[in-house]
Parts: structure tokens; sequence; C-alpha cells
């Protein structure tokens, strides 16, 4: 399991995002710091829209690939 803290500024920072998700076939998860009982499907474009942009969310990616989280994630995350 891979954990990272991410932050969307843009709708279409959302759709590159949700591609690039539904390419792998780990299971890709988004909750709210605030809201952990709150999860999000990354490959699911209906859910990523219910995000509120420039807010810190905790990502976190489980599966066969999920060692490429770092490549394919780091334009989105947030220290």
């Amino acid at each position: 399991m891979v954990e990272k803290k991410v932050k969307f500024d843009t709708s279409g920072d959302l759709m590159e995002f949700c591609n690039t998700c539904q390419k792998m076939k780990s299971d890709i998860d988004l909750t709210n710091w605030s809201n952990k009982s709150i999860s999000i499907d990354g490959k699911s474009i209906l859910g990523l829209m219910s995000i509120k942009l420039g807010l810190p969310m905790r990502l976190i990616v489980n599966g066969e690939d999920e060692e490429l989280a770092d490549q394919y994630f780091s334009q989105y995350q947030f220290e």
C-alpha cells in the first residue's frame, strides 16, 4: 500500500488524474483529511468531481502496480 498527500488545482488536473488511474490495475482511493470515512474511487470521474479544488486529499494506492504511484502521481503531491 502506498499513501500520499495530494491536491488538485483545476478540473483538468482531476481529468488527467482519472485517466492515469484507469491505466492502473491497483485500487486507487481518495479520502478527505478531515473526513476519512468518505472514500472516492480514483477511477470514477463523477466521484472525483465532488472534490473541492485546492484542498489536500489522502491518496491510497493498493495493488499489484502500486510501485508506479510515485511516477504517475508526483505532479499532484502536496507537502
